[in-house]
């Protein structure tokens, strides 16, 4: 389960401000290991933490380890949720597992064109295949090539879209606007936060 943590201060905003070294310093340690994905101050005061994919008990260690909650600076509340939806290169699984990341980059004389044929295929394989989870289409600055990462349960159901004849087809149709295109299957090995 997907946890949404909502923070309220306990104490003034200048004790906040006082322990917010230590608060960083465990956010970024469980940011590095995937356990929290996302995490921010809240414009009314408090903060929201978003986790990744975690069982009740590791979200209640969680919450414990912060020193927020040991110095009582805030208390927590917690929202569970179950992600369905995922959009692609976001990962939640804190722990490695199956999944595996496309990224297919193509240069490109006509990016529209290329995004578009592209679009065909993903639109066919969201329609159709085991084990999709989304697509996100990009477009350099400058139009001259285009990335699609797309997230996959494993790489034996990736691998299956390739006997699909109507794939095929439209991947085809996609390679043949394009100047040169590769795929690589990714797995996620390390996350690294930049300091909060």
């Amino acid at each position: 389960m997907i946890h949404v943590l909502t923070l309220t201060y306990l104490v003034s905003r200048e004790t906040v401000t006082a322990h917010l070294a230590e608060h960083k310093a465990w956010l970024r340690d469980h940011s590095d290991q995937g356990r929290i994905l996302l995490s921010g101050p809240r414009p009314d005061g408090g903060a929201v933490i978003v986790t990744a994919d975690l069982d009740e008990a590791t979200v209640r260690e969680l919450v414990a380890g912060d020193p927020w909650t040991r110095l009582g600076v805030a208390s927590y509340d917690i929202v569970a949720f179950e992600a369905r939806g995922i959009s692609p290169g976001v990962v939640t699984a804190a722990e490695p597992d199956e999944s595996v990341l496309l990224i297919n980059v193509a240069t490109t004389d006509d990016a529209p064109a290329s995004v578009d044929a592209l679009a065909s295929a993903v639109e066919h394989v969201a329609a159709t295949a085991d084990g999709f989870r989304g697509s996100r289409l990009l477009t350099s600055v400058d139009g001259d090539a285009m990335v699609n990462l797309a997230a996959w349960a494993d790489e034996k159901r990736f691998n299956a879209i390739f006997d699909d004849p109507e794939f095929q087809r439209r991947y085809r149709a996609f390679a043949d606007t394009t100047t040169g295109a590769k795929y690589r299957l990714y797995r996620t090995s390390r996350v690294i936060t930049p300091n909060l």
